[in-house]
C-alpha cells in the first residue's frame, strides 16, 4: 500500500488527485451494483479485518453517493459492517499500543482509521438528515421523531448511540502514534466533531428520551476538547449553534458543564464568555432568536458552574447598556445565579463581599430599567435570591423601598413580580413570626431604656473640652508618628522595638496610659514599640482589634491586595488615635448581627439562659453585656423598620385589589393572606376590602377570595371538632363587627359558598345558636348580634336553619332585648326574611309562597317593638329596623296591609296621646280668622319616624301588589290552566262529536279572558288599585299624604334635618305608587332637589327621581334638565348620585341622549376621582351602543368649548382626548371631519377655532378623510393664521404622512404647501388688518349715513375670525344639524320648540348661564353654517330670599307655562314617545331602599 488517504472537505475531492500518492476513487458504482459490492465486504471483513476498507472503499463511497436511491435494508447492512469494522479496529489499535509496531503497519492503520471514520461519519450524517425530515409516519403517536424501516426492526436512535460510544472508545486510544510526527491532524478532529455538531442540530436531542445519545455526544466532544486541542473550535461552534438553533441551549449548557466538571477544562467557558461579550449590541438587538438563545444559555451555565463564570462576568457587563433587553435579562440572570450559588456563603472575605455588593447594586439599578421585561426579570431574580436567603440583611431596607415603588408600575408583569417579592420578603424575614408595629415599638422602647441604664454616663463639658484638645494635639503629631512608623517598618529601629517587654502582672489599662504619656512626651518610637508589644500580649483587647471597614473601601479597580505594610501602618495609626483621643464603645452594625436564632436575642433575659448568663457575668466584663444589649436594640430597630415598610405597601395593595388585571388582584389577595398571618398592623383593611371580590365575574378571582377566607378563618388544624368549630365561629363573628353594608353583603355570599362546599361544620351552627341566645359563657351583645347575622347568611343556602328555629328567633330576637337593642331586632327580621326566599316568586314552579297568619306571634312582637320603641329617641336604629320589619311583614304575613295599618294607627295614637293643644296659637287663630283651629305639637324625632314608616309601608304595598299579588295570580292561573288541559285531554274522546261552539266552551273563553288577555287584565287591575286606592282616595295612607306634603313644603317650620330628610323620602315613596299623586307633587320634589340645604336630602332625592323616571317616564321627561343640573352641585355626593342615576337611566334607554349629556362629560375632569372614574365608565358603556358617541360629539364640542358655559381649555382637551378614543370607524371619522370643518365658519371667539382644530387632530385619518379636509379648506383658511390652529393641522399632516400611499403623498405635500402659505399670509394680513382697523375707526367718525334705498359702495368686511354665511340658510332651532340619519341605535332627537321651562331658567340663573343655543336647521343636508351660543340678555334674580310661602308655592313652575290639561299633554307625549323610543307602560320595580 503506497497511497495516503487525505480526508476531503468535499466528497468530490476524492475523485481527483493533485498528488500522485493520494488515494483516488477509481469507480463510482451504480445504485444497483452497490448492494453487491457491500455484500462482498462481509467475507473480506471476516478474513482481512478492518483493513478490508482499503480495497473496498469505492463500494462504500458509492453507497454514500447513492444513499437516497439505495434500498434501506442495504444501507443498514452497510452500516452494520462498518460498525463491526470499527470494533475490530479498536481492538487492533489497542494491541498495537501494547506490543509496538513498525512504520508501515502504522501507515496502514492510519489509512484504515481515516477511511473507516470518514465513511461512518458521512453515513451517520445522512441517516441523521433523513431522521430529521418530517414524515407522515412520524406525525403522531409514541414513536414520533424516530425513524424506522418498514419492518420496524432497525432503530436509528439506538444505532447512533452505539456509534458514538464506539467513537468515544476509539478516541480514548493513543491515536496520535499513528501519525508521523505524532500529532493528530486537524481534519480528523473536524470530521468527528462536525458529525457530532450535525447531530446536535436535530431538535430531538434535547428531549428526555434522547438522554443517552446526548450524553454520548457530549462525551465525544469532551474527549476531543481534552485530548485533541479542540477547545477553541468547540467554543466558536457552540456559539454558532446557539445562534441558529434555540433547542441546543440546554444540551450546550450541559456540555460546558461536563467539560468543566468531568474533564477539568475551564477555558471553553471563559472563551464563550469572551466571544459573547465581544458581540455587537446592535447585532444582538436585531437577531432576537439568537439573542434569546444566548441569554438562556448564559443563565443555565451560570446555574451549573457559577464559580467558573464569576471571573468572566466583567466581559458581559457591556451588554447591560446595550439595546437588547433579552441580553440584559441574560446577564442579570447570570449575576443572580452567581450571588445565589457562590457569594451567599458564610465567612466571605472582603473581596468576595465587595464583588457581591457590586452585583447586587447592579441588580438594584435595573429594578428601574427602561424596559418592562427587564424590570420583571430582575424582580424574579430578587425573588429567587430571597427564597434562597441570599440577600444580606443590610440591603433589605433599601430593596423593600424600591420594590414598593414598583407597585405603581404601568406593566402588569412588573406589578406581579413586586407583590410576589414583597410577600417572599415577608415570609422569609429573619425578625419575627408576628410583625405588629405597635408591639414592636413598645418592645424597642423598653430595650432602649435598658441600654441607657447600661451605658456609662455621658462626658461632661470639661471632658468634652479635654477631648477637643486631644484631637488638636493628635492632628499636630500625626505626621511625625507616620514617619516614625515608616522608618521602623524599614528596619532602622528594630532593636528598640524588640527590647520592649511587658511584665506579666501588668494590666492593659496601665499600658494604654503609658502609651498616651509617651505620645505626649513626643517619644513616638517607644510608644509604637510598646503598642506592638501590647498587641501581642492582649490580642483580644477591643481597641487592638482591627476596626471593621466598609466593603466599598475595597479596591474598585480590581487589584488583588493592598500592600501589607500600608495596611499595617493604617492599623497602627487608627489604634494610636483611639488610645490617645479616646473612642466610645462601637455600636455593632446591623450586618454583623447573627440572626440565625432571633428568638435568643428577643428572649435574652428568659429563665432558660439565666444560669449560663450568671456564669458569664462573673467572668466577662460589663462591656460584653452592653454589646449584647446594643445588638438586641439594633435587631429590634431593624424589625420595626421592616414592619413599617411592609405596612406602607398595604394602601397600594388595596388599590391593586381594584385593578382590571386579574393577576394584580390575585397576587394582592395572596399578599393580604400572608400579611394577615404575620400580623401586619393594617392588613385587616385589605382583608375586608377584598371581600367584595367574591362577586367578581372572573372565576379565578372568586375562587381565590373564597380560598383566602377559608385559609384565614376556617382552616384550624390540630383541634377537636367542637374546639375547631368554636374558633371558626369566633373568626366569622369578628368579621361582622364594624362591617359596612357592602362588607355584610359580601360576607353573606362567602358564608353561602362555605355552606355549599360543606366547609362550615354542623357544630359551628349549633355554637352560633348558643351565642345568639347568650347561653355561651361571657357572650357580649355584639357577639350575639354577629352570631345572628352569620345564621341568617347561612340560611341563604339552607333555609332549614331558620325555619326550624322560628320560635327561638321570635322569642329572643324580638323579645325583651329587642326593646333596648333595635339592631338585634333588625338582624332578626333580616334572618326571618330568608323564609320567603330571594327575588320574585317563581310563577312556573307552582310552589305556594311561605306565609304566616296575621296574628302570628312574630308580627305581634314586631308591632310591639315598633310602637313602644318609637318614643325611644336615644337610639338611631329605629328607622332601619322599621324598614326591615315592614319588609318582613309584607313578605311573610297573610294580610300585611292590615298588620301595617294597625301599626300606623297605634303610632299615630302615641303621637296624639303625647301632643298638647297650643292655647296661645288657638287664641291667635281666633283673633286673626275668627275660627278656632287646633294645632298639635309633638317631637320632631317621633314625627320623623312616623313619616319614614308611612313611606316604607306605601312602598312595600306597591311591591306587594305589583310583584307578590300579581305573581300569585299568575301562579294560580297557571295551575288552573294546567288542570283544564288535563280535563280537556280526558274529555277529548267523549266530546269528539261536539262542535267547538258547543257546551264545552267556558265563559272565560267566550270573553277572551285566557292567556295573555287575562294577564293584561290582571295587571291593569293591579295598576288601577295602585293608582286610586293606596295613596289617593279614602284610605289610611291617603290621609297621611297631606301631612308628608306639608312637612316638605315648610322647611322653615319643620327645621329638623332628619324630619325633612325622612319626609322627602316618604314623599318620593308615595309618588312611586300613583301617577296622579306623582304629577301633583313633582314640582315640590324638584324644589327639594334644587333648594334643600342639606346635601344628604339632595343626594337621596336624586335617587328617588331616578326611580320615578323608571316608573313614570312620561311625567319626568320634561324635568330632565333639572336632573342634569345636579351634576354641577357643590356636594360631591350629590354629583356622584346624579351621575349614577343618569348612567342607569341612559343606558337603559329611559332618558333620551340629548345635548345636556355634555354635563356628564364635564364630570370626566371632576375633582373627585371616583366621579371622574364613573363618568369615564359611563361613556365606555355608551360607546358600546352603536354610534351613540359619534352622534353626540358635535353638540358636545359646541357646548364644552363655549367660553361662558363650557370648560377651561385644558380641561376641554382632557375630555376630548378621552371621548375621541371611541371614534374607531373610518366612516365616522370622515363624517366628523366635514362637520367640524363647517363649524369653523360659526366661531366667534379666538378659542373656538383652536378647540375645533384640536378635535380634528384627535381623529384618525384615512385617505378619504384627508381629501375631505382639503375640500373644506375654505372653511378654515382664515383661521390658520392662529399658531395653535396651524400646529393642530401640522400634526394632522404629520400623522397622514406615516400611513399614506406614495401616490397620495403628492396630494398631502400640496395641501401642506397651501396650508403653510395661508398661515404665512394670514400672519401678515393680521398685522395689516390691525393698522387698517385703527384707520377705519378714525375715518368712521366722519362717514355719512347711507340712504335707505341706496346701496353701499364699499363692501362690508367680516369681523376677524368670521366667515360670511350664505344667505337664506340660517335658522334658529334648539339642536344642531349634525345628527347622522344613518345612526339609529342611540339618537339625539330634535326637541320640539316649547315654552321656556321655569325650572330650567332657575337652574341656568343659578349656574350663571345666560345664553341660548343658536344653530342651523338640521333638515338641510347642505347646511354648513352652525352657530355657537350667542349672547342674550340675562334676567337677574335673587335665589337666596326664600320663605315658607315660596316652599308651599315653589318657584319651580310646571314644565310648560301654557301647557294643556292632562289629556292633551298625554296625547302629545304619546306622539313624541312613538318617535323618541321611551317606554310609557314600563312598570319596573323601584330601587329606593
Amino acid at each position: 500500500m503506497n497511497f495516503d488517504f487525505a480526508l476531503p472537505l468535499n466528497p468530490k475531492d476524492l475523485l481527483e488527485s493533485s498528488v500522485s500518492t493520494q488515494y483516488v476513487v477509481n469507480e463510482v458504482y451504480s445504485s444497483r451494483q452497490v448492494a453487491d459490492r457491500v455484500m462482498g465486504c462481509k467475507t473480506a471483513l471476516r478474513t482481512e479485518g478492518p483493513v478490508m476498507i482499503l480495497d473496498h472503499f469505492d463500494g462504500f463511497y458509492s453507497l454514500l453517493h447513492h444513499f437516497k436511491t439505495v434500498d434501506p435494508a442495504e444501507r443498514e447492512i452497510g452500516w452494520e459492517l462498518l460498525i463491526e469494522a470499527q470494533q475490530k479496529l479498536i481492538n487492533q489499535i489497542s494491541s498495537l499500543e501494547d506490543g509496538g509496531s513498525d512504520p508501515q503497519t502504522n501507515h496502514q492503520m492510519l489509512n484504515t482509521l481515516k477511511m473507516l471514520c470518514y465513511v461512518l461519519c458521512r453515513l451517520a450524517e445522512l441517516f441523521e438528515a433523513e431522521a430529521c425530515k418530517p414524515t407522515t409516519d412520524t406525525a403522531s403517536g409514541k414513536g414520533r421523531g424516530r425513524k424506522k424501516t418498514a419492518a420496524g426492526s432497525w432503530d436509528w436512535e439506538a444505532e447512533k448511540e452505539r456509534f458514538l460510544e464506539l467513537t468515544a472508545h476509539l478516541l480514548q486510544l493513543e491515536l496520535f502514534r499513528l501519525w508521523d510526527p505524532p500529532v493528530v491532524e486537524e481534519e480528523f478532529v473536524n470530521l468527528i466533531s462536525g458529525c457530532c455538531y450535525k447531530m446536535f442540530e436535530n431538535p430531538t436531542v434535547s428531549q428526555v428520551r434522547c438522554q443517552g445519545t446526548r450524553a454520548a455526544l457530549i462525551q465525544v466532544l469532551g474527549i476531543l476538547v481534552k485530548r485533541y486541542n479542540h477547545a477553541l473550535s468547540a467554543s466558536l461552534k457552540i456559539i454558532q449553534l446557539l445562534q441558529h438553533f434555540e433547542h441546543v441551549v440546554s444540551p450546550m449548557a450541559q456540555a460546558v458543564h461536563v467539560f468543566v466538571e468531568q474533564f477539568g477544562i475551564k477555558s471553553v467557558a471563559s472563551e464563550i464568555m469572551r466571544e459573547l461579550g465581544s458581540m455587537d449590541p446592535q447585532d444582538l438587538a436585531r437577531d432576537n432568536s439568537g439573542t434569546r438563545a444566548y441569554a438562556a444559555f448564559l443563565v443555565e451555565v451560570a446555574e451549573k458552574i457559577p464559580a467558573v463564570i464569576l471571573p468572566s462576568i466583567s466581559v458581559l457587563l457591556c451588554h447591560l447598556d446595550g439595546e437588547s433587553y433579552t441580553m440584559r435579562n441574560g446577564v442579570l440572570g447570570v449575576m443572580g445565579e452567581i450571588v445565589m450559588k457562590v457569594l451567599s456563603k458564610e465567612n466571605l472575605d472582603k473581596k468576595a463581599k465587595a464583588t457581591r455588593d457590586q452585583l447586587l447594586d447592579t441588580l438594584e439599578d435595573h429594578i428601574h430599567d427602561v424596559n418592562s421585561f427587564v424590570r420583571a426579570r430582575v424582580l424574579k431574580i430578587w425573588l429567587s435570591l430571597c427564597e434562597a436567603i441570599a440577600i444580606p440583611l443590610s440591603r433589605q431596607h433599601g430593596l423593600l423601598e424600591l420594590v414598593v415603588g414598583r407597585l405603581h408600575d404601568k406593566t402588569a408583569g412588573v406589578r406581579k413580580g413586586s407583590v410576589q417579592l414583597i410577600k417572599a420578603l415577608l415570609m422569609t424575614n429573619p425578625f419575627a413570626a408576628k410583625l405588629p408595629v405597635s408591639e414592636l415599638q413598645s418592645n424597642l422602647e423598653k430595650e432602649e431604656e435598658k441600654l441607657k441604664q447600661l451605658m456609662p454616663e455621658g462626658p461632661s463639658q470639661e471632658e468634652t473640652e479635654v477631648r477637643g484638645k486631644a484631637e488638636e494635639s493628635w492632628a499636630a503629631m500625626e505626621s511625625g508618628i507616620q514617619s516614625i512608623i515608616k522608618q521602623m517598618s524599614e528596619g532602622d529601629e528594630q532593636d528598640e522595638s524588640i527590647s520592649v517587654e511587658i511584665a506579666e502582672d501588668t494590666q492593659v489599662e496601665s499600658t494604654v496610659i503609658e502609651i498616651r504619656e509617651l505620645l505626649d512626651k513626643s517619644q513616638y518610637r517607644k510608644a509604637v514599640s510598646l503598642l506592638k508589644a501590647a498587641m501581642d500580649s492582649w490580642p483580644d483587647y477591643e481597641l487592638f482589634v482591627e476596626p471593621a471597614k466598609d466593603d466599598n473601601s475595597a479596591d474598585e479597580e480590581g487589584e488583588a491586595d493592598d500592600d501589607e505594610d500600608n495596611t499595617q501602618h493604617t492599623k497602627l495609626m487608627e489604634i494610636l488615635k483611639a488610645l490617645y483621643v479616646g473612642e466610645q464603645t462601637p455600636v455593632p452594625m446591623i450586618e454583623d448581627i447573627d440572626f440565625a436564632n432571633p428568638e435568643k436575642l428577643l428572649n435574652a433575659d428568659t429563665t432558660e439562659g439565666q444560669d449560663s448568663a450568671n456564669e458569664k457575668q462573673a467572668n466577662e466584663p460589663v462591656v460584653n453585656e452592653l454589646t449584647k444589649q446594643q445588638v438586641l436594640v439594633q435587631y429590634i430597630k431593624a424589625c420595626v423598620n421592616f414592619a413599617k415598610q411592609v405596612q406602607q405597601a398595604v394602601p397600594v395593595m388595596c388599590q391593586l385589589l381594584g385593578s382590571k388585571t386579574p393577576s394584580d388582584v390575585m397576587e394582592a389577595i395572596e399578599f393580604f393572606v400572608t400579611a394577615f398571618e404575620f400580623g401586619v398592623s393594617n392588613s385587616m383593611e385589605g382583608v375586608r376590602r377584598m371581600m367584595v371580590l367574591v362577586f367578581s365575574k372572573e372565576p379565578g378571582i372568586k375562587e381565590a377570595v373564597v380560598a383566602a377566607y377559608r385559609r384565614l378563618y376556617l382552616d384550624v388544624p390540630g383541634l377537636a371538632p367542637r374546639a375547631r368549630a368554636s374558633v371558626i365561629v369566633k373568626n366569622l363573628m369578628s368579621l361582622t363587627i364594624g362591617a359596612t353594608l357592602g362588607e355584610h353583603t359580601s360576607l353573606e355570599e362567602l358564608v353561602s359558598e362555605f355552606m355549599k362546599s360543606n366547609d362550615l361544620p354542623p357544630q359551628a351552627i349549633q355554637i352560633l345558636w348558643e351565642y345568639f341566645t347568650m347561653k355561651h359563657a361571657n357572650t357580649t351583645e355584639d357577639e350575639s348580634r354577629g352570631a345572628l347575622s352569620i345564621l341568617g347568611m347561612a340560611a341563604r343556602s339552607d333555609v332549614k336553619i331558620v325555619k326550624s328555629n322560628i320560635d327561638v328567633l321570635v322569642s329572643v330576637g324580638l323579645g325583651e332585648r329587642a326593646h333596648k337593642d333595635f339592631l338585634l331586632a333588625q338582624d332578626t327580621c333580616a334572618a326571618l326574611l330568608k323564609l320567603a326566599g330571594e327575588g320574585k316568586p317563581k310563577i312556573l314552579g307552582g310552589v305556594e309562597p311561605f306565609r304566616l297568619p296575621a296574628n302570628h306571634d312574630m308580627f305581634v312582637r314586631i308591632a310591639d317593638v315598633l310602637v313602644k320603641g318609637v318614643e325611644d329617641l336615644s337610639s338611631n336604629h329605629w328607622v332601619p329596623f322599621s324598614v326591615q320589619a315592614v319588609t318582613a311583614i309584607y313578605r311573610l304575613a297573610e294580610h300585611p296591609d292590615q298588620v301595617c295599618g294597625d301599626i300606623i294607627k297605634q303610632i299615630a295614637g302615641v303621637i296624639m296621646k303625647g301632643s298638647q293643644v297650643s292655647e296661645a296659637d288657638n287664641e291667635k287663630e281666633k283673633e286673626d280668622d275668627g275660627e278656632p283651629e287646633n294645632t298639635f305639637s309633638c317631637s320632631s324625632g317621633i314625627l320623623s319616624r312616623f313619616l319614614a314608616l308611612s313611606g316604607q309601608v306605601a312602598f312595600q304595598q306597591l311591591v306587594h301588589l305589583d310583584v307578590m299579588v300579581l305573581g300569585e295570580l299568575k301562579r294560580r292561573r297557571n295551575i288552573q290552566e294546567a288542570k283544564k288541559e288535563k280535563n280537556k285531554d280526558k274529555k277529548k274522546n267523549k266530546d269528539a262529536d261536539k262542535t267547538q261552539d258547543g257546551d264545552g266552551t267556558t265563559m272565560e273563553d267566550e270573553m277572551g279572558l285566557t292567556g295573555a288577555s287575562a294577564e293584561d287584565s290582571e295587571a291593569e287591575y293591579i295598576r288601577k288599585i295602585c293608582e286610586l286606592d293606596i295613596v289617593t282616595g279614602e284610605n289610611l295612607l291617603a290621609f297621611l299624604g297631606p301631612l308628608v306634603v306639608m312637612v316638605c313644603s315648610n322647611p322653615g317650620k319643620f327645621s329638623d334635618p332628619d324630619l325633612r330628610s325622612n319626609a322627602a323620602l316618604a314623599l318620593a315613596q308615595f309618588m312611586l305608587v300613583s301617577s296622579k299623586f306623582c304629577e301633583a307633587h313633582l314640582q315640590l320634589l324638584f324644589t327639594i332637589l334644587e333648594k334643600a340645604p342639606e346635601p344628604t336630602i339632595r343626594a337621596n332625592t336624586i335617587i328617588a327621581v331616578g326611580d320615578l323616571t323608571f316608573h313614570f317616564p312620561n311625567l319626568i321627561e320634561p324635568w330632565t334638565p333639572n336632573l342634569y343640573a345636579r351634576l354641577r352641585d357643590e356636594s360631591a355626593q350629590v354629583r356622584k348620585n346624579t351621575l349614577m342615576a343618569l348612567t342607569h337611566l341612559i343606558l337603559n334607554d329611559m332618558v333620551k341622549v340629548k345635548g345636556q349629556i355634555s354635563e356628564m362629560a364635564t364630570c370626566i375632569v371632576d375633582a373627585d376621582e371616583r366621579i371622574a372614574a364613573l363618568s369615564k365608565l359611563f361613556f365606555f358603556e355608551l360607546s358600546k351602543k352603536g354610534n351613540a358617541i359619534y352622534n353626540i360629539m358635535p353638540d358636545m364640542i359646541s357646548r364644552l368649548s363655549d367660553p361662558e358655559t363650557g370648560l377651561p381649555q385644558d380641561q376641554f382637551k382632557t375630555v376630548m382626548r378621552y371621548l375621541f378614543a371611541f371614534i374607531h370607524k373610518d366612516r365616522q371619522a370622515d363624517a366628523l371631519v366635514e362637520k367640524l370643518c363647517h363649524r369653523f365658519r360659526t366661531t366667534r371667539t379666538e378659542r373656538q377655532p383652536q378647540d375645533l382644530a384640536f378635535c380634528l387632530a384627535l381623529l384618525n385619518y384615512s385617505e378619504k378623510g384627508m381629501r375631505k379636509l382639503q375640500e373644506n379648506f375654505a372653511c378654515y383658511a382664515d383661521k390658520v393664521s392662529d399658531p395653535d390652529v396651524f400646529a393642530s393641522f401640522t400634526s394632522i399632516l404629520g400623522k397622514a404622512k406615516k400611513f399614506t400611499k406614495p401616490e397620495v403623498k403628492v396630494f398631502i405635500d400640496e395641501f401642506e404647501k397651501n396650508l403653510t402659505e395661508v398661515h404665512t399670509k394670514g400672519m401678515e394680513d393680521d398685522a395689516v388688518a390691525e393698522k387698517a382697523g385703527k384707520a377705519s375707526a378714525a375715518a368712521g367718525k366722519f362717514k355719512k349715513p347711507t340712504a335707505p334705498g341706496e346701496k353701499s359702495a364699499v363692501k362690508k368686511q367680516p369681523a376677524k375670525g368670521r366667515t360670511p354665511a350664505r344667505r337664506g340658510r340660517r335658522k334658529q332651532t334648539m339642536d344642531s344639524s349634525d345628527e347622522e340619519e344613518e345612526d339609529t341605535t342611540v339618537n339625539t332627537p330634535t326637541t320640539r320648540r316649547t315654552p321656556a321651562h321655569p325650572a330650567s331658567r332657575s337652574g341656568a340663573k343659578k349656574r350663571g348661564r345666560g345664553k341660548k343655543m343658536v344653530v342651523l336647521d338640521s333638515s338641510d343636508e347642505d347646511s354648513d353654517d352652525e352657530l355657537f351660543d350667542v349672547k342674550d340678555s340675562r334676567e337677574n334674580s335673587d335665589d337666596d330670599q326664600e320663605n315658607d310661602q315660596e316652599n308651599q308655592d315653589p318657584a319651580v313652575s310646571t314644565p310648560s307655562s301654557g301647557s294643556p290639561k292632562k289629556g292633551a299633554r298625554s296625547s302629545g307625549r304619546k306622539k313624541l314617545l312613538n318617535t323618541g323610543g321611551t317606554r310609557t307602560s314600563s312598570r319596573r320595580r323601584p330601587i329606593i331602599t
